[in-house]
């Protein structure tokens, strides 16, 4: 069989979880990802990248596959309230209102979006997808190729489509991420557990690279972010223990990109797509700031002993906080003992917003920006927004658990992400005219096959 025709277009996306455009670019410049470096040289130009707001994985992603904002997508974190209630659940796949671009690229979409509107009747064949460790996909469901969720996938068959690729990846004893557990018994151990699961990956992205037919081929590597969350301080410094780890991945990182760009090339014959991107950037963690205690101690949250997690929310609560500073009002239309009424919202929130932009440790203000849901939002879905988004200056991982009893605390981690410092790589021929955000690519990914 014939897999792969060179009349036809193809493109080749990857995906590095996590990675910053500062420490890419560092990287780059200093010798360390030298076939990096020589991709660049030839018709490409490496771009800083704004993330989503929030800047977490479940929302970039989603917002990447979809190209269009969670005002239309729906997907606000990895955890959200059920409509007129204070139920807790996890989002996944099908509570994605807009339709991804391999489904339109498929032909495949039951949803519609103001993006797909565009591109709909432009795109004149079905084109086959192969979508490796995409977070935020699960469970897998009915594409025009291959789909293999990438976290939060707690069941690999669940995670796998069609049945055909699941009975390889099982077979072959894929992982669908590393284990974070073992970062807190045995560093040394979780470091190697990670350069393990880079290689099963590895193995994985090339048996469907080489041996399925498709059109355009998107795998992401996760493993840059478990990398970071733990080992973030030793990206640039030469005296900490996991320096050289943290150099060697990276090594592995650039030459196996380099691997599978040659490849991409010549099936191609030097005319496809290539587009590299990441969902959020990275920086170092100063303290873990917990935005619900905060509320609390502004006489703004009550909380019962009984309950759990938001179903303790007492009526005199004025507002929550949802992981990682996603703030709602308690609305007397949107949640069943809510009291503030629609006319009081903007005095509560011009409160709310001053609060948090006197919020400081040790002298050094934790909160960069405030925005309310009608600033960065529009779609169908925004009324489900947030009322407020918070974004921290770098070093304050914004929190929103209930328990804790203050606001600073040190964290188990090193990093955090950044919303302003995600990159991308592209064609030199795609004229960028301001800085990108990472919903942006779908648009130039869809009008190559359009």
């Amino acid at each position: 069989m014939k897999l792969f025709s060179k009349k036809t277009k193809k493109a080749l996306i990857i995906g590095i979880d996590g990675v910053p455009h500062s420490l890419l670019s560092t990287y780059i410049k200093n010798g360390i990802m030298p076939n990096l470096k020589k991709i660049l040289s030839q018709g490409f130009a490496l771009h800083q990248m704004n993330a989503s707001i929030p800047d977490i994985s479940s929302v970039s992603w989603t917002s990447f596959a979809t190209g269009v904002n969670p005002g239309e997508h729906g997907i606000y974190g990895f955890t959200d309230l059920r409509p007129q209630s204070y139920s807790l659940y996890f989002p996944n796949s099908k509570d994605r209102k807009a339709p991804t671009f391999w489904e339109l690229l498929g032909k495949t979409a039951d949803t519609t979006s103001s993006l797909s509107q565009q591109y709909l009747s432009k795109i004149n064949r079905s084109y086959r997808s192969i979508v490796l460790n995409m977070p935020h996909t699960y469970p897998a469901y009915p594409m025009n190729g291959i789909l293999v969720s990438g976290f939060v996938a707690i069941d690999l068959k669940k995670a796998t489509y069609p049945d055909s690729a699941f009975t390889y990846l099982s077979r072959m004893g894929y992982l669908i991420d590393v284990a974070a557990e073992k970062a807190k018994e045995d560093k040394a151990a979780f470091m190697k557990s990670l350069f393990e699961c880079f290689e099963v990956r590895k193995k994985a992205i090339s048996h469907f690279f080489t041996q399925e037919p498709w059109d355009l081929f998107f795998a992401c590597i996760t493993e840059t972010d478990r990398l970071h969350h733990f080992f973030f301080d030793a990206s640039t410094d030469k005296e900490n223990p996991y320096y050289q780890s943290f150099l060697r991945f990276y090594a592995e990182l650039d030459n196996w990109i380099q691997t599978l760009y040659n490849d991409f090339v010549h099936l191609s014959d030097g005319k496809g797509l290539f587009v590299i991107l990441s969902d959020h950037g990275f920086a170092p963690i100063k303290k873990e700031v917990y935005i619900n205690q905060f509320l609390k101690e502004k006489g703004l949250l009550f909380l019962r002993d009984e309950g759990d997690f938001y179903e303790r929310i007492e009526n005199k609560t004025t507002a929550f906080n949802l992981d990682p500073c996603r703030i709602y009002i308690h609305d007397k239309m949107a949640y069943p003992n809510g009291r503030i009424r629609r006319e009081e919202k903007a005095e509560v929130l011009t409160k709310i917003k001053e609060a948090l932009k006197a919020l400081k440790e040790d002298g050094n203000p934790v909160i960069d920006r405030i925005y309310q849901k009608e600033e960065i939002y529009h779609g169908s879905q925004t009324e489900r927004a947030p009322d407020l988004v918070c974004l921290p200056n770098e070093g304050y991982d914004l929190k929103g658990s209930l328990e804790k009893n203050r606001i600073f605390s040190d964290s188990p981690f090193k990093g955090m992400h950044t919303w302003h410092d995600a990159c991308c790589v592209l064609p030199d021929h795609i004229a960028i005219s301001k800085k990108p955000s990472v919903e942006n690519l779908t648009d130039y990914i869809l009008q190559y096959y359009s």
